[in-house]
């Protein structure tokens, strides 16, 4: 059966795409012009943290995110067991999204901190977190009524 590719693989192969792109033009610049690119580390890292913030979305979504599946898999009541981990998973991204929304916004009303290499504003690339936070707790309740209903 071929496995449904939700929006966030198209966006991370995306965004996957234009790292290699700016890493390749960077190394290419390297050794053509002997001119290093600084600023193509900067939108790399920044891509870097999207794509594994949007993988640990995915995870959530398809339960295959770290457990301790040797524990679960031997005990008799699994299904209590699997709600109380995703509970708890949801409780962890409901203060990340609370605590990262409240540095974004920080940097976006009174720090107005910019990247040293383009002079972006630092909330462009930070802004991700909340939004993925968003992402996994929508994915957690999606997960947790999935075995509610499922078993």
């Amino acid at each position: 059966m071929e496995e449904k590719i939700e929006f966030e693989g198209y966006i991370s192969a995306f965004l996957l795409l234009v790292m290699i792109i700016v890493a390749f033009v960077n190394v290419v610049s390297r050794y053509l012009f002997n001119m290093s690119l600084a600023f193509t580390e900067e939108i790399e890292v920044a891509f870097f943290v999207w794509i594994t913030f949007i993988g640990i979305g995915m995870a959530f979504k398809r339960g295959s995110h770290l457990a301790m599946v040797f524990v679960r898999d031997r005990l008799p009541i699994r299904k209590p067991l699997i709600i109380f981990g995703q509970i708890l998973s949801l409780v962890l991204f409901v203060v990340v999204l609370f605590l990262t929304g409240k540095y974004v916004y920080l940097d976006m009303t009174l720090y107005h901190s910019r990247t040293m290499a383009l002079g972006i504003p630092m909330w462009v690339y930070t802004i991700g977190m909340p939004i993925i936070s968003i992402l996994v707790i929508f994915r957690t309740i999606q997960k947790i009524r999935e075995v509610i209903e499922n078993g």
